[in-house]
């Protein structure tokens, strides 16, 4: 089989990489503003500064440590799937909500608690996706704190996937864990299945992790929920100013929230996933799309099979909020990227506008660039069935192969060539006013879905969930929205 072959670096570059990661453990440290971490680190045999709360690891004790970390990840849902994040397995997250959306209608605005239950309709009703994430960003038709419960509410009602969890503090960790509870125990699920939850914290760069995201990383440890890293240096500012220099760091910083797992918790399944971008040093803007993206996630893929961890980040979007050729472009790079080396989880479907925004037709639109990733990913096929040789030898010079035996056998195997449901593939330039844009048929499916949606969530869970989120309110009419 003649696969795709995507890689930045050679085995003595990956091994230099860990070289320096562990030099940099040794030398420098990172710093934790944790009591208790400070301490176990230190029964463990780490130089410990509990004044600065810096940490340095010696080599051997890092390599017990990710000893400890499992490479695969269990990830249920109420839908009953199981997905196995590990190995060579790929599951796409779809996004929810985001800062700010493109409307199709009235293009760039605040997000309201439509767009919300629209996009929690698309990533239930999508095959591709497997995981959905609710971004922690407020509504503009409702007033805080309600706004959060209720962006929550309808996303639960609404969904049975697995739930990959961004709080931004320890009260909204809890409030999730709080909900799994109540789905979990309305559905009859046992602590034995697989979690439905994974919690994110945050990586504060360079080499630090405040109080706040080791409390989540406990609680959700406590729980037995996956802890998903978010790594995001930014070269220039909080990273060296090099492609070479800001991956270096990522890497150490993406195994942070893996060693500081295992010192409290032996075993505990954490997923390495950087994000870095590029600091303009004209304007001090993240600038989070860039080319230079899909070397980082090439790079991240290879270091995490290097150390045999489950691996996550972002599918990738694009600079620009407009579906356009910069937008399809930088969108295949990350996603080709990322499908190449099977990463395992591959989040956030619809993002644009440099990681800012969002649309419901973006969501769709990558999931026809996924198709195409997974298309070139897998190669080609050269086997003697198909390597042709039988068949230019019965045709020879001057035939054709309409009646062929390999085209009789291949002709209604979709596999074999490109194919995607989100593509106007028919090539008809003869009558350009039939052709079909990818956001026309993006925008068609969206309505497909809104038109055709009906929860799977059952009809006890809900009950359960309105319950919950009633409680919550400071304006008790708000439950009686959406």
């Amino acid at each position: 089989m003649g696969r795709l072959n995507l890689s930045v670096l050679s085995k003595p570059e990956t091994e230099q990489i860990h070289r320096n990661t562990l030099r940099i453990f040794e030398s420098t440290g990172f710093k934790v503003y944790h009591e208790e971490t400070l301490s176990k680190f230190r029964k463990l045999g780490a130089i410990v500064d509990h004044h600065s709360g810096v940490i340095k690891i010696p080599a051997d004790l890092i390599g017990e440590l990710l000893g400890e970390a499992p490479s695969h990840v269990l990830l249920g849902g109420i839908n009953k799937k199981t997905l196995s994040a590990g190995g060579d397995n790929v599951y796409y997250t779809s996004l929810i909500l985001d800062p700010f959306v493109v409307d199709w209608d009235d293009g760039i605005r605040k997000p309201v608690l439509a767009d919300v239950k629209k996009n929690t309709m698309i990533g239930e009703s999508l095959d591709r996706v497997s995981i959905m994430m609710r971004m922690q960003n407020p509504v503009s038709d409702i007033p805080e704190p309600d706004c959060y419960y209720k962006t929550m509410e309808t996303f639960l009602l609404n969904m049975t996937k697995h739930i990959a969890v961004y709080p931004d503090n320890e009260q909204n960790c809890r409030d999730w864990i709080a909900a799994a509870e109540i789905i979990a125990g309305a559905t009859g699920r046992s602590s034995a299945e697989p979690p439905l939850l994974s919690i994110a914290m945050a990586v504060l760069s360079p080499l630090a992790i405040n109080g706040i995201n080791i409390e989540i990383m406990k609680m959700a440890m406590e729980n037995n929920f996956p802890i998903i890293s978010t790594v995001c240096p930014m070269a220039g500012s909080t990273a060296p100013y090099s492609i070479a220099g800001t991956f270096l760091q990522a890497n150490i910083e993406a195994l942070l929230p893996i060693l500081i797992a295992q010192a409290h918790k032996p075993g505990h399944p954490v997923f390495y996933g950087i994000g870095p971008s590029v600091t303009d040093m004209s304007t001090g803007k993240d600038i989070y799309y860039r080319a230079e993206k899909m070397l980082y996630k090439i790079m991240a893929n290879q270091m995490s099979r290097y150390y045999g961890l489950p691996s996550t980040g972002e599918a990738g979007g694009s600079l620009t909020h407009l579906p356009d050729m910069q937008n399809g472009a930088e969108s295949i790079s990350y996603l080709l990227a990322s499908h190449a080396w099977k990463q395992n989880i591959i989040g956030g479907l619809g993002s644009l506008g440099n990681a800012n925004g969002m649309s419901s037709e973006q969501i769709i639109m990558q999931c026809g660039l996924i198709d195409m990733a997974e298309f070139l990913s897998r190669g080609v096929d050269l086997s003697n069935e198909k390597n042709g040789v039988a068949s230019i030898e019965r045709t020879g010079p001057g035939g054709n192969f309409l009646t062929d035996d390999l085209t009789l056998a291949l002709l209604r195997d979709t596999d074999e060539f490109f194919s995607s449901p989100f593509m106007d593939l028919s090539g008809d330039s003869s009558e350009p006013e039939f052709s079909r844009s990818m956001p026309d048929i993006a925008h068609q499916k969206v309505l497909d879905i809104q038109n055709s949606f009906t929860s799977q969530v059952p009809g006890k869970v809900q009950e359960e969930i309105k319950r919950f989120f009633s409680a919550k309110y400071q304006d008790k009419s708000v439950s009686k929205l959406g």
